[in-house]
């Protein structure tokens, strides 16, 4: 059981993504997240992140200090922000 206050503290989360929009008429924005989360990683935030094999989908994890951090991040993704991208599932562990 997960208690409510678990995920105050720092903690790592598995972020899915799949494209809303053809991510080729919007390559600016996919280069600037890449290196929104290059940056991210540069800072210790982001553990790895990648594509799935021949899918339109990709992942991030992330390690955050809580769940407001999280949102912060979630929230300034720029595929997130030019609706390029949407995250379809959080995975905390």
């Amino acid at each position: 059981m997960v208690h409510a206050s678990a995920y105050k503290d720092p903690h790592h989360v598995m972020l899915f993504f799949e494209e809303v929009n053809n991510p080729a008429d919007n390559e600016q924005c996919l280069t600037d997240r890449f290196n929104y989360y290059d940056n991210l990683k540069s800072n210790g935030k982001v553990v790895i992140s990648g594509n799935f094999w021949n899918q339109d989908k990709n992942f991030v994890i992330v390690s955050v200090s809580d769940d407001n951090e999280l949102v912060q991040i979630i929230e300034n993704d720029p595929a997130i922000k030019q609706n390029v991208l949407e995250l379809v599932k959080a995975m905390p562990f």
